[in-house]
């Protein structure tokens, strides 16, 4: 997709904000991104969204507005347009976030302190409740649901039909579903109530600048294109599986950085969360390509060790 500066005036102005000077290309992402430097000093990020991709950009700007109040370095949306009426495309113009992401400074030797911030940061979000477990959508939680019995119920269902009808092994699905049906009720009905779950913190989805000292610090956390609401320890599973993926020594610090986790078995709950979202994380792939049927990967060696042992 191609734009100019001179495209972007009009609405720029409309905005009350000062003309682009000058337009970078972003890379990284799965869409187009820009940087626009504004006349002023400004930089914002203009971010495209082609027609045959399914993305909502209301449902992040309602998500990244719940976190307004906490003073976390989040995405502010100025404009949101899927008319095509100012630009020839979909786009959604927010602020823009300093740094890189976490992933590419993986290697440094500050690294654990920005997986422990991460962890705090998680414990951050989950302060924000929520009305009922459910999908967070433009307009807030769709089909809410009361209890994390109901939505974990629904939740499991879908991932192993899911599962199966991607390819996975029938034989390992029932084992599973056995374990995950045996101790569904030492874990799920003890959650503290639906917060909010951005269900995909991890090294590429936060940003991370280096301070006058050398410390590395987060300044940002971007893409909300997963949040719901569910149960904190749901999310804090999900979003250190996610983060293993890249930086496999990131748990610890994580843990530390979030600190106490209010459920009476933390562990166990932590590992029956991650057996669901392996099973998701392994169809997903599957649903989108980067699979086949039969390639080997980590995600279902480590199912299979889970079958086995239990």
């Amino acid at each position: 997709m191609d734009v100019t500066p001179e495209q972007l005036q009009p609405m720029l102005r409309s905005l009350g904000l000062a003309d682009a000077a000058g337009l970078v290309p972003m890379t990284g992402g799965s869409a187009p991104v820009f940087r626009i430097d504004c006349a002023d000093g400004t930089r914002l990020i203009l971010k495209a969204y082609p027609d045959n991709r399914p993305w909502n950009p209301e449902k992040d700007a309602y998500a990244a507005g719940l976190l307004r109040d906490l003073g976390l370095p989040v995405t502010r949306y100025y404009a949101i347009d899927q008319t095509k009426a100012r630009l020839p495309f979909r786009f959604a113009l927010t602020n823009y976030l300093p740094g890189v992401p976490a992933e590419e400074l993986r290697d440094d030797p500050e690294i654990a302190d920005v997986y422990l911030q991460m962890g705090a940061l998680i414990r951050q979000l989950h302060d924000v409740k929520m009305p009922g477990y459910g999908h967070v959508g433009a307009q807030g939680v769709t089909r809410p649901l009361a209890t994390n019995v109901e939505f974990l119920r629904a939740i499991i269902a879908e991932t192993f039909e899911r599962f199966v009808h991607f390819g996975g092994d029938k034989a390992m699905t029932r084992e599973l579903r056995r374990i995950a049906d045996a101790r569904f009720d030492a874990v799920v009905p003890f959650s503290k109530g639906p917060v909010f779950a951005h269900d995909d913190v991890h090294p590429n989805n936060v940003l991370v600048v280096r301070e006058a000292g050398g410390r590395l610090k987060i300044s940002g956390l971007i893409d909300f294109g997963n949040a719901r609401a569910a149960d904190a320890v749901y999310d804090l599973a999900k979003c250190i599986f996610i983060s293993q993926h890249q930086a496999p020594d990131c748990r610890r610090p994580m843990l530390e950085g979030y600190g106490a986790i209010d459920h009476p078995d933390p562990e166990s709950a932590l590992a029956y969360y991650t057996i669901v979202h392996r099973m998701s994380m392994w169809w997903w792939l599957r649903h989108i390509g980067e699979l086949a049927a039969d390639e080997p990967h980590e995600i279902i060696d480590r199912l299979r060790e889970t079958a086995a042992s239990a």
